[in-house]
């Protein structure tokens, strides 16, 4: 990449609204919120990458909650409106969202809504849900869990800033870092699965403007008892 490709704002502009497909099915998730006592760096000290179990209802809406939490809106900022939250993103802008497809059967399927705090759903996730499965079972070779795909939306960026692609990708890699550190500090097993290409966010129903930027399967952890089996 030449000097002249690196990402430019675009003096002037303005993101526009942030907006996703309107998915007419609605699964509140959970308020129990899971949090952890241990310090900054004995979570970093167990973070790995491993499989494990199903995830529930509250751990998944724990990690999602913790990982997209709004801290803080401004209206008067460069492009229109910037946000703080716990990932940095380019502008503030923080035009990415997360889709979550179980692997498993579980019912917690759906774009993640932080706003209202519940997943967004219809028919079309179907054939997202099985094409993810058989790549997580050949790339992972897991059948448990629940992957969180992260979908960008192209509008914002190309509206803000010139050669964007690698902001987009690089807030990808920051989210992708808060939800390894979120999972390990709940107790939970996180992988990253560096995976291009939109065909699964195509198949749920997002019109080309969104673009796939890799995702991160989660677990419970699988615990060992007294027989030597695994549990989760």
């Amino acid at each position: 990449m030449g000097i002249f490709d690196e990402p430019r704002p675009i003096a002037g502009a303005e993101a526009p609204t942030r907006s996703w497909p309107a998915f007419e099915r609605v699964i509140p998730l959970t308020r129990r919120i899971l949090t952890d006592s241990d310090s900054f760096f004995e979570v970093l000290s167990r973070r790995h990458s491993a499989l494990g179990g199903s995830v529930n209802e509250r751990e998944l809406s724990s990690v999602l909650w913790h990982a997209m939490l709004l801290r803080e809106r401004n209206r008067k900022s460069r492009f229109g409106e910037w946000e703080s939250r716990a990932a940095p993103s380019a502008g503030g802008l923080h035009s990415l969202g997360i889709a979550c497809l179980p692997v498993d059967g579980s019912p917690w399927c759906g774009l993640y809504d932080p706003e209202a705090h519940e997943l967004r759903s219809s028919t079309t996730f179907e054939s997202a849900v099985s094409l993810n499965r058989s790549e997580i079972n050949e790339i992972l070779s897991s059948k448990h869990g629940i992957t969180l795909q992260f979908i960008g939306d192209r509008r914002r960026y190309e509206a803000c800033y010139h050669h964007w692609e690698t902001l987009f990708w690089r807030d990808a890699g920051a989210l992708l870092g808060i939800i390894t550190m979120t999972a390990a500090a709940l107790g939970l097993e996180a992988t990253p699965v560096g995976r291009n290409g939109s065909d699964i966010v195509a198949e749920a129903g997002f019109p080309t403007e969104y673009l796939a930027g890799g995702a991160i399967h989660i677990c419970s952890a699988v615990r060992t008892d007294h027989s030597g089996k695994g549990t989760s």
